[in-house]
Formats: C-alpha cells, sequence, structure tokens
C-alpha cells in the first residue's frame, strides 16, 4: 500500500495546534439569523469519534461541510480544523490544509466526463508528489478496499448509486485523512451498505480510526450502532442525542 504521510505537497504548510480536536463549532450562526443569538450551533468531533448531525432540509446542517472546508466563513461563532481557523488562512495554505479533510458533498460530487477509478484517483494525481507507478498503486488499493473493481470503468451516469457513493468515499479518504465529512452519504442506499461504508471511511490505512462528522436527515439501526455520539440539530441549534 502506498504510504502518503511523506508526500512534500502534504506536508507544506500544514500546522495544527497541538492537543486540538480534529473539528470545532463554536455558537455558529447555521441559518443566517444574527437577531436570534439563542439558536447557535456548538459541537465537537474528537479524535477516532463518528459524530452525526441528524437534521431537516431546515436545519442547517447543509452548512457544517462547507464551513468545516473553508467553502464559506460562519457569520457569527468559530470554526475550527485541528485548533486552526480554517476559514481564515491565508488562499495557498488553505487548499494545502483541506487535504486534511476528507470530504463526501451531498449527491457525490463526481466528475462525470471521468470514469469511477479516475474520480478516486484524482486526489493522488494532483495533491501528492507521487511517481505514477505510487499512484496506480494508491487507487488500485482503494478500488479494491471498496469494493469497485466490476465497475472502475463506468462513468456515474452509467453507474449504480451503490458504485457511485462507494467511488465518492473512497475518493474522500484518498489521502489518508485524520478527519472526514459526509454530507447526506447513505441516500438511496440499503442499511447494509450504508453501515459497511461507514465502517471502511473510519479505518485509517495505518489500523487506527478517523474523526468523522456525518449529516443525514435519519439514521438506520445499523449505522446508529457505529455512530459514538448523535446530535440532532432544530433550527440551527444541536441537541444532543443518547446514542
Amino acid at each position: 500500500m502506498t504510504d502518503l504521510r511523506g508526500s512534500r505537497f502534504l506536508s507544506a504548510s500544514a500546522p495544527e495546534v497541538p492537543g486540538a480536536p480534529p473539528l470545532a463549532y463554536r455558537d455558529v450562526d447555521l441559518l443566517g439569523r444574527p437577531e436570534r443569538p439563542d439558536r447557535r450551533f456548538s459541537l465537537t468531533v474528537e479524535p477516532e469519534a463518528v459524530v452525526a448531525a441528524i437534521g431537516d432540509e431546515r436545519s442547517g446542517i447543509e452548512a457544517l461541510g462547507q464551513l468545516a472546508l473553508g467553502l464559506r466563513a460562519p457569520t457569527a461563532g468559530s470554526v475550527t480544523v485541528y485548533g486552526l481557523p480554517i476559514a481564515e488562512l491565508p488562499y495557498y495554505d488553505l487548499l494545502v490544509f483541506r487535504r486534511r479533510v476528507g470530504y463526501l458533498p451531498a449527491g457525490d460530487g463526481l466528475l462525470q466526463n471521468l470514469s469511477l477509478k479516475d474520480n478516486v484517483a484524482l486526489p493522488v494525481r494532483f495533491a501528492t508528489d507521487h511517481r505514477l507507478r505510487e499512484v496506480e498503486s494508491r487507487v488500485s488499493q482503494l478500488i479494491e478496499d471498496f469494493r469497485l473493481r466490476a465497475a472502475a470503468a463506468t462513468r456515474p451516469a452509467q453507474a449504480s448509486e451503490e458504485d457511485r457513493r462507494r467511488a465518492a468515499a473512497a475518493r474522500a479518504v484518498a489521502l489518508n485523512p485524520g478527519l472526514v465529512v459526509l454530507e447526506l452519504p447513505f441516500d438511496g442506499l440499503t442499511s447494509r451498505v450504508a453501515a459497511e461504508l461507514l465502517d471502511r471511511v473510519s479505518r485509517r490505512d495505518d489500523g487506527g480510526r478517523r474523526a468523522i462528522l456525518l449529516t443525514s436527515h435519519d439514521l438506520t439501526l445499523s449505522v446508529r450502532n457505529l455512530v459514538t455520539r448523535t446530535v440532532r440539530v432544530v433550527d440551527g441549534a444541536a441537541l444532543e442525542e443518547t446514542k
């Protein structure tokens, strides 16, 4: 298996605050309502934790992934990744730092003109300094790990919903990040496949576990059994749930 930890590109300008959690939201206004300071969102994703934020279309959960990647800045409160306010990083540092966060956007985000295999390969080809042989080795391992061998050459429009989600999940962990954000990752999947993918995404290459934040409108029992903490987001605020 190709080791990505020594990549020159990944190591450049990618500091962190020692002891800081992978992801933390503090008093964030998810819904753009400065007049409602009582409806602010706070949540910490600890190392190796799988945290689920559940809410409907009006809850504000669709903002969580964009905030975690610095694609948008909070209008109130703060969002930190490994202790750093990600939206405040200089542009180039932000591009590099994002490689430390795996991201599966709602709807999978696959490029329609590329095969599933080439979609999986994109981060490894363009965000590392590895040679072609090393890239191919890494991509082949991901194809095997996410059970995509039969569909690897298929383009997204011709692939099944399950295979598209498998490819998007494989791409999200292609650079072996310590933190992964999954937006509505299990829509259209069976309970069995959803639990399988969550378990696979959570496992790091070195045998450890990734920190994961997933958003969903609801969770099946098999997925809930893999989640370490669940919060229900209502009107922009997080309400703790029992496991």
